[in-house]
C-alpha cells in the first residue's frame, strides 16, 4: 500500500492507498486524534475524493498510535468563554453529522480500523462504518456524560440499533467501556485482532470484499441504509440541539474545564 503526504491542507490525515482501496488515516496521535472543527471538514473533502474516484470501492478509517479517535474537541471547547460554547459545539456538531451522513450515504463500503481509544465522536464513527475491525486492546466509550453532554455524530440513533436500549443506557449513562472483544460482543464491531495482527487483518479484511462482486457492494450498502436515512437526518439535527444547549450549562462547563486541567 503506498501512502501519500498530505501537505498542509491535510496535516492530520495520511492517505494510503491500492487498487480498490482508499486508506485515511488519523495521524495525530498526541493530540488524541481528536475530531475538531477542520479535521471534521477534512475528513468530509476526503471522502467525497475517494468516492470521485471511480476504481475505488472501499474506504477505511484508521488511526494511529494509541489512539482511533479520542472523541470532539474539548480542549479547544475549555478555551472557549462558557457564553461562547453553545456555538462553537454547535458548529463543531454540524460539521460531525455532515460527515457521518457523507460516510452512511457514500457509494463506497466502510470499514473502521479500531486500533486504539475510541470515545464520543470517534465512537460515532465506528458506529456510522459498514464494517468494523477493532484491536482487541482498543476501549469504546461514549463518554459524553462525564462532561455534562448527550451524544452526537449519531450515536444516540445508532447505538440502540446495534447494542439494544439497555446496553446504550450503560454506554451512554453508565460509563461502561468496552474492550475489543467486548465489541464484538456486544455488536460494535464484526471481528477482534491483537494489536500485533492489527494491521495485517485490516488489509485482509479490505481484500475479502474485493475478492467478491465490487459491482454489488455500493448498491447493497445502499439498500441496507435506506430505511435510516429520513429518521437519520432528523435526529441528527435533534442531537446538535441537545449537546450545544448543555454547552453552556454551569455544571458541564465545570465538567468540561476539569478534563481539560483548567
Amino acid at each position: 500500500m503506498s501512502a501519500e503526504t498530505t501537505g498542509d491542507e491535510l496535516p492530520a490525515i495520511g492517505i494510503e492507498r491500492r487498487p480498490g482501496v482508499i486508506r485515511l488515516v488519523l495521524q495525530r496521535p498526541e493530540g488524541g486524534n481528536v475530531l475538531d472543527l477542520a479535521l471534521a471538514r477534512q475528513l468530509l473533502a476526503a471522502v467525497r475524493a475517494a468516492e470521485a474516484e471511480p476504481e475505488v470501492y472501499v474506504l477505511t478509517l484508521t488511526g494511529t498510535g494509541r489512539f482511533f479517535c479520542g472523541g470532539g474537541d474539548v480542549g479547544h471547547m475549555a478555551g472557549s468563554p462558557p457564553a461562547e460554547r453553545s456555538a462553537f459545539i454547535a458548529a463543531l456538531a454540524e460539521a460531525a453529522h455532515e460527515l457521518a451522513l457523507a460516510l452512511v450515504g457514500s457509494r463506497l463500503l466502510v470499514l473502521a480500523g479500531v486500533n486504539g481509544v475510541a470515545a464520543g465522536a470517534g465512537l460515532g464513527l465506528v458506529l456510522n462504518a459498514d464494517w468494523v475491525l477493532v484491536a482487541e486492546e482498543a476501549t469504546l466509550m461514549a463518554a459524553y456524560s462525564g462532561l455534562g453532554f448527550t451524544p452526537d455524530t449519531g450515536v444516540s440513533y445508532l447505538l440502540p440499533g446495534a447494542v439494544g436500549h439497555q446496553r446504550a443506557v450503560d454506554l451512554t449513562l453508565g460509563g461502561r467501556k468496552l474492550s475489543g472483544n467486548e465489541a464484538v460482543e456486544w455488536g460494535l464491531a464484526n471481528a477482534s485482532a491483537p494489536s500485533a495482527v492489527f494491521a495485517g487483518e485490516l488489509t485482509v479484511a479490505e481484500d475479502g470484499f474485493l475478492q467478491g462482486a465490487v459491482q454489488a457492494l455500493g448498491p447493497t450498502k445502499a439498500l441496507l441504509r435506506a430505511g435510516m436515512f429520513a429518521g437519520y437526518v432528523a435526529h441528527l439535527e435533534a442531537e446538535t440541539r441537545s449537546i450545544s444547549a448543555l454547552a453552556a450549562h454551569p455544571d458541564s462547563v465545570q465538567r468540561v474545564n476539569r478534563f481539560a486541567g483548567r
